[in-house]
């Protein structure tokens, strides 16, 4: 049984740093034609793609379907409303309730308004459709006015203290 050298188990050894810059050079311009060649395939099947549904098209005696991007909503189109403003909207919605998304507002914005404000509005909702509701006020407690005392009954605590302080005298004989 002959035994191969350790050095040639493990991953072959390299002369010099230059021989690794050039390896890794190599390796580079591989993956970047790879890269280009794959861009340019995906390129060509996309043209080929297109002429195969202007054939079918043709066929079918219909114009070309063409595939229009959904626009997506952009920040201008979304409404920032003052505490005012949301609260004269919640009122007049149905159960003085939002969908924040449904309704093109600012969720940013809204949210920290019910964050700001939670005696007034309260956030609701499930995952990414938020929803805001107008909280009632209920009516501020009105200040408990104590029951009038009878007279007798009154009297100031220094009063009550200065009675007590009183000595008693001795009667005179």
């Amino acid at each position: 049984m002959s035994t191969l050298p350790s050095s040639s188990l493990a991953e072959p050894e390299i002369a010099s740093p230059e021989a690794l810059d050039e390896l890794i050079a190599a390796v580079a311009d591989l993956q970047s034609a790879a890269e280009h060649e794959l861009r340019d395939r995906r390129e060509w099947l996309s043209r080929e793609l297109a002429s195969v549904e202007a054939e079918l098209a043709d066929l079918a005696e219909e114009s070309p379907v063409e595939e229009k991007p959904q626009p997506k909503e952009t920040t201008d189109s979304v409404r920032k409303l003052t505490l005012p403003e949301l609260i004269a909207v919640l009122e007049a919605a149905p159960e003085r309730t939002l969908n924040i998304r449904k309704a093109h507002f600012d969720v940013k914005s809204v949210k920290a308004l019910a964050k700001a404000n939670p005696q007034r509005l309260q956030l609701g909702g499930k995952g990414g459709w938020p929803t805001v509701t107008l909280v009632e006020l209920s009516d501020p407690p009105l200040p408990e006015t104590p029951a009038k005392e009878s007279p007798q009954g009154t009297f100031s605590f220094g009063e009550a203290l200065a009675g007590s302080r009183k000595k008693k005298r001795k009667p005179k004989k």
